[in-house]
C-alpha cells in the first residue's frame, strides 16, 4: 500500500496548510492573476490527494510541488487568451492574501515579458528561492547554463527597465 492510501484526512491538512501559500505565490507571479492562480493551486492539491504521490522528505515535496506549478501555469497560459478581461467583480471573489514581498509592478511586467527560459530561471531564484544548483537539477539543465540564463535574464531586464535595480 502506497503512503498516499494510508495518509489521512489530518495528514494531507498539514501539508496543505505546508504548502499552500508557496504554491499560490508561485502560481500567481506566474499567472498574474488571482482567480487563475487559485484554481491552479487548487489543482495542485487535488492531484496530490487523488494521485500517487509519496515524497521522500520535504525538499522533495517543494520540489515536486514547484515543477507541478509551473507547467501547470504553463498549460493555462496556453490554453486561454489572457488579453480576456474577466468579468468577475472583486465582491465576488473571497479575499486571498498577496504575495508577501513588496510588489513592483512594472519588474513584474517585464519578467513576464521574458522568454520562457529566463522567466523560468527568474521565478524560480527570485520568487521561489531556488539556489542555482536547485534549478539545474529542477529543469535538467546545467548549472552554468542556470547561470547564465540568470545573467541573461538580469540584463534584459535592466534593459527593459532602464537601468532600475533594487
Amino acid at each position: 500500500m502506497s503512503e498516499t492510501a494510508s495518509r489521512t484526512d489530518a495528514d494531507f491538512e498539514a501539508f496543505y496548510e505546508r504548502h499552500w501559500k508557496y504554491v499560490y505565490r508561485l502560481c500567481f507571479s506566474y499567472l498574474q492573476n488571482e482567480a487563475d492562480a487559485e484554481d491552479v493551486t487548487e489543482d495542485i492539491f487535488v492531484k496530490v490527494l487523488t494521485g500517487d504521490c509519496v515524497f521522500r522528505d520535504l525538499t522533495h515535496e517543494r520540489k515536486w510541488l514547484c515543477i507541478c506549478a509551473i507547467n501547470l501555469c504553463k498549460d493555462r497560459l496556453k490554453r486561454f487568451d489572457r488579453s480576456r478581461v474577466d468579468s468577475l467583480d472583486d465582491d465576488a471573489m473571497p479575499e486571498i492574501a498577496a504575495p508577501e514581498k513588496k510588489d513592483y509592478p512594472e519588474v513584474r511586467d517585464a519578467v513576464m515579458c521574458l522568454p520562457a527560459e529566463l522567466k523560468d530561471v527568474i521565478l524560480l531564484y527570485y520568487y521561489a528561492g531556488y539556489r542555482t544548483g536547485e534549478i539545474a537539477k529542477l529543469l535538467d539543465r546545467p548549472p552554468s547554463t542556470v547561470r547564465n540564463q540568470l545573467r541573461d535574464a538580469r540584463n534584459h531586464l535592466r534593459s527593459m527597465l532602464g537601468g532600475y535595480s533594487q
